[in-house]
């Protein structure tokens, strides 16, 4: 609890520190600290994208296979188990791509900081750009966080990405930052932009590595 505490204390130091070097303005050093946060964070982040995508791919090359087994034990879960899990293992493959677990352990408490921290922070912010109060929600806020989370998931490899998945991740990021404040908002949309850039960068690295 004290280190948590610790942690908390730091981010606020370094949200309060930014927001001097933009003239006082709470929103911009929110926005920097979310950015510097998603940035640091990139390379993790990155190498994660890229073991999910193979991963994917990895699937989609035993689905054939799959739907044998699946079709060949349908009256019997416990040997299908047995027979996927085998099948998983002579190709190379886990329950989940390589690192998921170690990277939510990284990603997760620091991002639960920062929003706790940006949250709190908010409550007693003035005005930032067309913000009257960060505390509150902002629609326009919410349609630019929705944008850009869509367009993280436009610019992903291409194989795999459909419509709806763009729309999915723009309405469900707009109905939540909907309810947040605009504070939250804005994390969202350095974050969202971050997550533009790393989806770019997935994408060179998907086609250099087909190439």
């Amino acid at each position: 609890m004290l280190l948590w505490s610790s942690f908390l204390d730091l981010l606020r130091v370094v949200l309060f520190s930014l927001a001097h070097v933009c003239g006082g303005g709470l929103g911009g050093g929110i926005v920097l600290l979310s950015l510097l946060i998603r940035l640091a964070l990139l390379p993790l982040t990155l190498r994660l994208a890229l073991r999910a995508h193979e991963y994917r791919v990895a699937i989609r090359r035993i689905a054939p296979k799959l739907e044998t087994l699946q079709r060949r034990h349908a009256k019997d879960p416990a040997a299908l188990a047995v027979a996927t899990r085998d099948l998983y293992g002579a190709n190379g493959l886990g329950l989940a791509p390589k690192g998921t677990f170690l990277g939510t352990l990284v990603q997760m408490p620091i991002g639960a900081g920062v929003y706790q921290v940006i949250a709190a922070s908010a409550k007693r912010a003035a005005r930032f750009l067309w913000i009257g109060d960060l505390s509150r929600p902002d629609a326009l806020v919410a349609s630019v966080a929705a944008g850009l989370a869509g367009a993280a998931v436009a610019a992903g490899p291409a194989t795999g990405v459909s419509r709806s998945a763009v729309a999915v991740a723009s309405a469900v990021t707009f109905v939540v930052a909907w309810k947040l404040s605009a504070g939250v908002g804005l994390y969202w949309v350095a974050s969202n932009i971050v997550g533009v850039v790393q989806s770019l960068l997935l994408r060179r690295a998907v086609a250099r590595t087909e190439a």
